[in-house]
């Protein structure tokens, strides 16, 4: 059964070389319903390490390299969202 918050969903749909763009948009999705995309936006700095780990869930373990160094939500995604639209505008090219 799914949860209500759509977090086992994102866990099991996880981010990985091909499914960028998908996950982002679920991604953004949830955490703005959830209240915590201010803290992706950098506004409010409490509950750092709970989004963190919201992040870190939803990520294949290859990735915990590109996050886990990030000192702020924000940076985890903004690490995130420049290594994948780079390497997604590389492919089309």
């Amino acid at each position: 059964m799914a949860s209500a918050d759509g977090m086992s969903q994102l866990m099991s749909d996880k981010l990985d070389k091909n499914s960028f763009h998908a996950w982002r948009f679920k991604m953004n999705n949830l955490l703005m319903g959830k209240s915590y995309w201010k803290h992706i936006k950098g506004e409010n700095e409490n509950a750092i390490s709970k989004v963190i780990y919201g992040l870190s869930v939803c990520i294949e373990v290859s990735m915990i390299g590109h996050i886990q160094d990030a000192k702020t939500p924000k940076e985890a995604w903004n690490n995130l969202v420049t290594l994948y639209e780079t390497n997604t505008k590389a492919q089309k090219l």
